[in-house]
């Protein structure tokens, strides 16, 4: 239990020192936008996986090859963790977050290890709140 709250105050911790007001509004920003997709997208399709994923990537200036890419890294990714076929979509959703949030951290100057401590302790605080 110890280092499950080492984590998530490491993140905390990581988080206070090396972003400033604006960054962490952005942060807030990324979720809440993420929420939305999920929010009107409670069971998506791949097709709706593709749609969402090109039209963010298009919107931020990524070139059509990256965004295919991305697509075929996301699947593969869902494959080797042996997800079945019908939770593909909502887990590339959300490596869409994670990837959102870790580009952004990764441009306000925070090491990968950094960045791993931040999501680990994300992640630990999320699970903690839905079975607390």
């Amino acid at each position: 239990m110890a280092n499950k709250f080492d984590v998530t105050q490491k993140a905390k911790d990581i988080l206070e020192e090396a972003l400033d007001r604006e960054a962490v509004d952005v942060l807030a920003n990324i979720s809440r936008e993420m929420q939305q997709i999920f929010t009107e997208n409670p069971d998506p399709t791949m097709p709706d996986v593709v749609r969402i994923v090109s039209e963010y990537f298009t919107n931020d200036g990524k070139s059509e090859q990256f965004v295919t890419n991305w697509i075929n890294t996301a699947e593969e990714h869902c494959r080797t963790r042996g997800l079945r076929e019908e939770d593909q979509p909502k887990a590339m959703l959300s490596d869409l977050g994670v990837f959102r949030f870790m580009n952004f951290l990764m441009e306000k100057g925070l090491t990968d290890d950094q960045v791993n401590i931040v999501l680990r302790g994300a992640v630990q605080r999320a699970n903690d709140e839905d079975n607390g």
